[in-house]
């Protein structure tokens, strides 16, 4: 079984993903979607909304939002970089 940090990192990789390049950045609204979402496939699994924040430092739509910029970045380094 994994960790409660090893369910968090694998939701994040399949679940949240950069904003659309020419699209409007995701509000909060959105964000408290995912992070909703998140905590549902995370008690399907057995792991407790405590165990969720106890791995992340307790922000869970912060830390999707953190998420989501760090792949904004990276999509936005990657595409200047292709040219």
């Amino acid at each position: 079984m994994a960790t409660a940090k090893e369910f968090v990192e694998f939701w994040i990789e399949n679940s949240v993903h950069p904003d659309e390049r020419y699209g409007v950045r995701r509000g909060q609204e959105a964000v408290q979607r995912l992070a909703d979402a998140l905590i549902q496939a995370a008690e399907a699994e057995g792991f407790t909304r405590g165990q969720i924040e106890a791995e992340i430092g307790g922000d869970i739509a912060g830390y999707i939002r953190a998420s989501i910029d760090a792949q904004n970045r990276a999509e936005a380094a990657r595409i200047r970089h292709d040219g």
